[in-house]
Parts: structure tokens; C-alpha cells; sequence
């Protein structure tokens, strides 16, 4: 399966999508980016549970300085590097890490502007994982979570959109 990215420098190219993993859809990113009304450029963004990479590489394509990915699949990795590198993509603007996402961020000591949060639905990771993943968002930053609507996110929510059977939840943190 391809992926389509949606706006900037990578607009309308096509990346790869392993069997298996659900992606972000065309929607629901186009509505990510639209709803946080953040400009990318000088933006460090963490991409956790990042599939295809998707979401991360559609923040590059925006003008996102860095882009961290992070997954545990090494068939997710393999796409991610597949992807980036399809893409000519500056290898010093990326980091991918083959790791489990909360041994990720509990020993992480970056900070990033913009977090972005895909984990597999119906098994609780977005509602014990998020509380972990605030003390890297920098003042300002924004944590997007996507997740199951039945999947409570038990912090304080500057917006959050329901599409269909996925909810994203937008956390802001104060400058």
C-alpha cells in the first residue's frame, strides 16, 4: 500500500506502507496539520509508533528542521529508511531508533516541539504513554495523539477531533 504526502516540499509523492500496520489517513493528517496551525520550519518533531513514517515525513515536507522516528518493527524501519531515502531527504534532519516507544522516552533527554503519537489502538499505550511523552515537549510544543475514542486520555486537552473510529487529541504545553 502507498501513502500520499499532503502539502510542502514532498507534496503529492507517494511513500511505501508495510502490510499490517493501520496508517494515518489522508483526512486525518490533512486535519493534524491543519488544526495545529503550526509552522514547521525550526521545529524538532518526535514521530513515536511511526508505521510508513508518514506522519514525521509529512512534517519534513512542511519544513520540520529534525524529525526523530521511532517503532519496534524492524519492517517498519525498513520503510521508514526506504521512504527517506525515496524522498532524497537530508539524512542530517533524521533519526530513526529501532525501540520499544516507552524505553524510547523514558531514557530520552531531547526536548522537540512537535510529538506525534500513533500507537496501536484498544490496548491502553496512548493513555499510560502520554503523561511519559509531556516532559519532552518543549513550552509551546504540542503532543497529537491518535487513538481509539473509547481510549480516554487522562490529561487537559487543548482540542480534540473525532474521525470516524479515530480520535486525535491535541496537548499543548504552556510557554
Amino acid at each position: 500500500m502507498s501513502l500520499r504526502i499532503g502539502a510542502g516540499q514532498y507534496r503529492s509523492r507517494r511513500i511505501d506502507c508495510p502490510e499490517g500496520i493501520r496508517p494515518t489517513t489522508d483526512m486525518a493528517k490533512g486535519a493534524i496539520f491543519s488544526a495545529l496551525g503550526m509552522v514547521m520550519h525550526g521545529k524538532d518533531v518526535l514521530d513515536l509508533f511511526s508505521g510508513s513514517g508518514a506522519l514525521g515525513i509529512e512534517a519534513l515536507s512542511r519544513g520540520a528542521d529534525s524529525v526523530t522516528f521511532v517503532d519496534k518493527s524492524q519492517q517498519c524501519i525498513h520503510a521508514i529508511t526506504k521512504n527517506i531515502a525515496a524522498l532524497g531527504a537530508l539524512d542530517n534532519k533524521v533519526s530513526i531508533f529501532r525501540t520499544d516507544a516507552m524505553s524510547f522516552v523514558l531514557a530520552c533527554v531531547n526536548t522537540f516541539d512537535l510529538i506525534l503519537m500513533d500507537p496501536p489502538y484498544h490496548n491502553g499505550l496512548a493513555s499510560r504513554l502520554a503523561p511519559h511523552v509531556y516532559r519532552l515537549l518543549r513550552p509551546g510544543g504540542v503532543i497529537v495523539i491518535e487513538h481509539s475514542p473509547k481510549e480516554e486520555i487522562d490529561m487537559e486537552a487543548w482540542k480534540s477531533r473525532t474521525y470516524g473510529d479515530t480520535m486525535i487529541t491535541f496537548i499543548m504545553r504552556s510557554l
